[in-house]
């Protein structure tokens, strides 16, 4: 398998608004809808697109007031591969830190930054079956 692009993240202060405008624009779906509590911080986050990729939103964080410099940077962008093991041993070997995310019977997650300080999810898919590997209710 060639790793790709699965989705890029952004800070949006109007979710519905988000949902709206890519789902009428491009006919794609609201593929899930939450509020992540993150260590010290939480926020609610939508995601929209096909059932191979998506584009996220999420809200400012603890509901702090929206700016401009914000919608100029995405939080993260995600890539799938089929060998995570393999990815995270070449960036702990260039001296990257790599930290998991959860428990999923049919993912497994791992987040770095790259030189410029960017986050990364890598995402190794455990399924070949978009039910199973797009339920967030199993986020662990």
């Amino acid at each position: 398998m060639t790793a790709y692009l699965e989705h890029i993240q952004y800070v949006s202060p109007d979710l519905d608004r988000m949902v709206e405008f890519y789902c009428s624009v491009f006919g794609w779906r609201l593929r899930g809808r939450g509020v992540e509590q993150a260590a010290d911080r939480s926020y609610g986050w939508v995601h929209i697109g096909t059932d191979e990729s998506y584009v996220a939103f999420r809200t400012p964080y603890d509901g702090a007031r929206y700016s401009e410099d914000m919608a100029q940077r995405q939080t993260h962008f995600g890539v799938v591969v089929d060998d995570l093991d393999a990815v995270v041993a070449r960036l702990k070997s260039r001296g990257f830190s790599v930290r998991p995310k959860g428990r999923h019977p049919f993912r497994e997650r791992v987040y770095t930054r790259d030189p410029d300080g960017n986050e990364i999810e890598i995402i190794r898919y455990l399924s070949d079956k978009p039910s199973e590997r797009n339920d967030y209710d199993l986020d662990g």
